[in-house]
């Protein structure tokens, strides 16, 4: 029986070391990511966010600067991407949060998925999202991807002011 806790202690330790690792390299990518110049992004803090059209799921095509005068979060995701799928439904967990702020959500697919094959996007909804029907869902043109996102970045967002400016850009949501 000693033997056995001992061993159940020593499996113990051995998860806690991998996932202290684990958690200290996730932590050193996002510090990396946060401190380092937003040069490796087409546009930058504080600049005016531009204009892009993207097409809802609807099929509805439409502007960025539809949404002039609230602040918005634009976040660009793939399907088949898990922080992406952690970050929707994290979004979906605090809407009343977000609706208390005025920001205005749009979740954007990047550019066919930056050419990977993913779920369709209605479906990632379903799944991670839990059907909210509160953010705007669509897809982003080439151009878009290309202008917000140079790096082919999983997930990226951007948080704009009413005015159109970008106040926050940052690589993965959690």
């Amino acid at each position: 029986m000693n033997n056995k806790n001992k061993r159940n202690e020593g499996l113990k330790r051995s998860r806690i070391a991998i996932y202290s690792v684990i958690f200290i390299i996730i932590l050193i990518i996002g510090l990396y990511f946060i401190l380092s110049k937003s040069n490796n992004v087409g546009v930058a803090v504080g600049d005016i966010a531009p204009n892009a059209t993207f097409t809802l799921i609807n099929g509805t095509k439409i502007n960025l600067y539809n949404f002039h005068g609230k602040y918005v979060l634009l976040y660009f995701i793939v399907t088949w991407c898990e922080t992406c799928a952690e970050g929707l439904h994290i979004l979906s967990q605090i809407i009343p949060t977000l609706a208390s702020k005025n920001i205005t959500v749009i979740v954007v697919e990047s550019y066919n998925d930056l050419g990977y094959q993913g779920i369709p996007l209605n479906e990632f909804i379903k799944s991670y999202a839990n059907s909210n029907i509160t953010f705007y869902y669509g897809y982003a043109t080439l151009a878009m991807t290309k202008e917000y996102n140079p790096n082919g970045y999983l997930d990226i967002y951007y948080l704009l002011s009413p005015s159109g400016k970008i106040i926050y850009i940052a690589v993965v949501l959690l």
